[in-house]
């Protein structure tokens, strides 16, 4: 395989994605692997180089080491995605599986709960030891567990009822609207509490089974 014959390959793999998807070295490898039908390893090192070059020209900007993404000329100049929306897009997915979620104060902003707006999002992922670039305000958190798409929400819903005590909440009845976004995603009631109980304190446990339960349980203020 020629070297061309890699840039070609990266362009077609690069003109597909969507302005605002990241461009990872890590999957273009493996792509272009797959698709010449020889090791990582082999092909590394030749699209390391093609997409240097194809920073050089212009066709993409790098975020940071291995991380690219799309420079989409309009007529107004060059369209630039969000890097931080960028940045985050790695700490939540690999590919099609989910690896983090938000959590925090950003969360609970986002689900109407708080209206304080806080500076920094927050989130929880498998890439915990990720350094977040200079000028990007994102927290990264640590999993109790590996996260994937099944157990995320679970985690997620958890987390925002062990804030509950702690957040600036001024939603009426910040329970309810916990109940109903149990609902709406189907989450399993009995897989909800066991979460609770094995990965978080006792307060959040019965805070969790009153929230489910409709208040047929004390919570833990009593």
């Amino acid at each position: 395989m020629y070297d061309v014959g890699y840039k070609k390959l990266l362009v077609q793999y690069i003109d597909r994605l969507e302005p605002d998807q990241l461009i990872l070295t890590a999957q273009l490898t493996r792509y272009i692997a797959r698709k010449i039908g020889r090791d990582e390893a082999d092909v590394k090192k030749v699209v390391n180089v093609n997409m240097a070059r194809l920073e050089k020209d212009g066709q993409i900007a790098r975020l940071e080491k291995g991380v690219y993404y799309k420079r989409i000329k309009t007529a107004f100049g060059y369209y630039t995605p969000n890097k931080e929306a960028l940045f985050c897009k790695q700490l939540l997915y690999d590919e099609d599986d989910v690896i983090g979620y938000e959590t925090g104060l950003s969360m609970l902003n986002r689900i109407g709960l708080v209206s304080q707006m806080p500076k920094r999002k927050s989130i929880v992922t498998n890439l915990y030891t990720k350094r977040v670039p200079d000028g990007i305000q994102v927290e990264i958190r640590k999993p109790s567990v590996n996260i994937n798409r099944d157990n995320y929400r679970y985690f997620q819903i958890l987390d925002i009822i062990k804030d509950l005590e702690r957040a600036p909440i001024d939603a009426v009845r910040p329970e309810e609207v916990l109940k109903k976004m149990a609902e709406t995603l189907g989450l399993d009631t009995d897989l909800l509490i066991f979460t609770a109980r094995k990965y978080y304190g006792t307060k959040v446990l019965i805070k969790t089974i009153d929230i489910l339960l409709g208040g047929l349980y004390e919570t833990a203020h009593g």
